[in-house]
């Protein structure tokens, strides 16, 4: 008897088991396939995208290369938070510059807008959240340049403070005041900028206008310039012939803050915000970006005033 031992499958059995084999494979690759690129858009929607708006100026063309606490104190720790913001697989934030007008128009009728450097006033919490401060300025002075008679003597308190911005332009009812358009000066400057005769303003807007006002002060072009002093930078002969006055009753200090639009996305930001804040509040990066715009007199005052309104924190810690 002949045994005939097959130890290989038959042509056609053969070009079946090819097959087979084959569509195994590409089904598992199909399937991981579908599966990472599932995994990967799923990563992608679960980010909560956030529109980041740079107010399209000068100041910021370099915003994000601010990374020294020696630049632009606003602008570091602005820079800062995003970065920080960027890192987390939360958020996929998207720099978007714009005007300044259209600033207030996204944060009202967009739920996932954010901006940094605001001042919180009552008007702006209607429809907007803020964060705890980002960052703090002297507050606005106001500026006069190369003039051939002193103010007058009754547009001052006995602190040598003006009285108020009105009773300037009623005792000088053809000279102009330059600010910047569309941005707020804190709610008590504000209120006093509405009091006076719109003739006797000039608003400036533009992506040069903190450049442009002090050019037009020192040209004589306007008469006065209300503005903060961290933007007013006089050479040494213009330093001899610039006056600058502080307004009665006026904060001492301007509060910047972060500013994102009121919603539940808005709302879980500026909470990430804030937690990102209490870190950096105690670095002394953040004690560095605000020494140096102040005197060494001007940051014991800030310290105080910050002691003081916020005793449960310390934001500005030289020891650190």
């Amino acid at each position: 008897m002949t045994f005939s031992l097959k130890l290989f499958p038959s042509p056609p059995m053969l070009a079946s088991f090819i097959s087979f084999t084959v569509f195994i494979g590409a089904l598992y690759s199909v399937t991981y396939s579908a599966t990472a690129q599932s995994e990967s858009i799923h990563e992608q929607v679960s980010k909560k995208k956030i529109l980041w708006l740079v107010e399209d100026k000068i100041e910021n063309i370099d915003l994000l290369a601010k990374n020294s606490a020696e630049s632009s104190t606003a602008s570091y720790i602005e820079n800062l938070i995003i970065q920080q913001l960027k890192k987390s697989p939360q958020y996929d934030v998207q720099i978007v510059r714009v005007t300044a007008p259209r600033i207030n128009q996204m944060l009202i009728t967009k739920d996932d807008v954010c901006v940094a450097n605001r001042a919180k006033t009552p008007e702006r919490r209607e429809y907007s959240l803020f964060s705890d401060p980002q960052s703090f300025y002297l507050t606005h002075k106001l500026y006069r340049f190369n003039q051939k008679s002193a103010l007058p003597s009754q547009l001052f308190n006995t602190k040598g403070e003006i009285k108020n911005l009105a009773s300037v332009f009623k005792s000088l009812p053809t000279q102009t005041m330059g600010v910047a358009q569309d941005v707020s000066f804190g709610n008590f400057l504000d209120q006093q900028i509405k009091q006076i005769n719109p003739e006797n303003i000039y608003y400036r807007g533009g992506n040069q206008r903190v450049v442009a006002l002090a050019s037009m002060l020192y040209k004589s072009r306007v008469d006065f310039v209300l503005a903060l002093p961290v933007d007013i930078t006089p050479n040494e002969a213009q330093k001899t012939l610039l006056e600058q006055y502080t307004i009665a009753g006026a904060p001492p200090y301007l509060i910047a803050h972060f500013n994102c639009s009121n919603s539940q996305l808005g709302q879980r930001i500026i909470n990430d915000i804030n937690k990102i804040l209490a870190k950096v509040y105690q670095s002394k990066d953040y004690y560095q970006a605000h020494k140096k715009w102040f005197s060494d007199k001007q940051l014991a005052g800030l310290q105080t005033f910050l002691a003081e309104k916020f005793a449960e924190k310390k934001y500005l810690d030289p020891t650190q």
